[in-house]
């Protein structure tokens, strides 16, 4: 993570008030990017934000529900009126539910969906939006990023919602990469444990570095 270098670049971290994503913002801002930090709980994230900017960092904090799309609207637009754009979107919000199919109700597995599978749909779909308008004012600069954490379901009882969700943010990732890579756009679904929060945000920050062309200098 050492050697990349996103002076300058506007980056939204969803689910920052979880491990994983807490420590890919944390990579993020020290390799000099500018980060909106989100969560649903506002204290988790003011915190973390707090700590960006104490080690030098520019950092926002952003409490939204990624599941509401005028709370998506909300957390970009919030991005765009400090910094005036965005470069990079990391999703890495996620619940674990934990219950047999038997005895699973509908809000549970829904709500698994909402969080896991509809706010990535919510936020690629409207920072792609913004990417693309970016892209289409400066055509000799264009380039946008997003990369979407999957996490592979535990082998054991009572993860169906979250099993099934995680393949659909897979198969959404695929389609996604096909119909936003003609816009300038790279897509990258990231399988990752969520025990090691640390290797995450590194294979995010050497994924990130792998495809540091797609930026410019702006």
């Amino acid at each position: 993570m050492s050697t990349l270098d996103l002076t300058g670049k506007v980056v939204i971290v969803t689910g920052a008030g979880q491990a994983a994503g807490a420590a890919v913002a944390r990579a993020l801002a020290a390799a000099g990017a500018r980060v909106a930090v989100n969560d649903l709980n506002p204290d988790r994230i003011a915190r973390l934000a707090a700590e960006l900017r104490a080690a030098g960092g520019q950092a926002l904090d952003v409490a939204a529900d990624t599941a509401s799309k005028f709370q998506c609207v909300t957390l970009i637009e919030t991005t765009r009126a400090e910094w005036g754009r965005v470069d990079i979107l990391v999703n890495a919000t996620v619940v674990r539910p934990s219950a047999t199919i038997l005895k699973m109700d509908e809000w549970e597995w829904a709500r698994c969906h909402d969080v896991n599978l509809k706010s990535v749909f919510f936020m690629c779909q409207l920072v792609g939006r913004v990417m693309d308008d970016q892209n289409q004012a400066r055509p000799s600069a264009r380039g946008g990023l997003i990369v979407t954490i999957a996490w592979p379901e535990p082998d054991e009882p009572g993860r169906a919602a979250y099993a099934a969700g995680q393949a659909g943010v897979v198969a959404f990732g695929r389609a996604c990469a096909r119909e936003f890579a003609p816009l300038g756009i790279r897509v990258h679904t990231l399988l990752a444990d969520p025990a090691a929060p640390e290797a995450v945000a590194e294979e995010v920050g050497q994924w990130i570095s792998d495809q540091d062309s797609v930026f410019s200098v702006q």
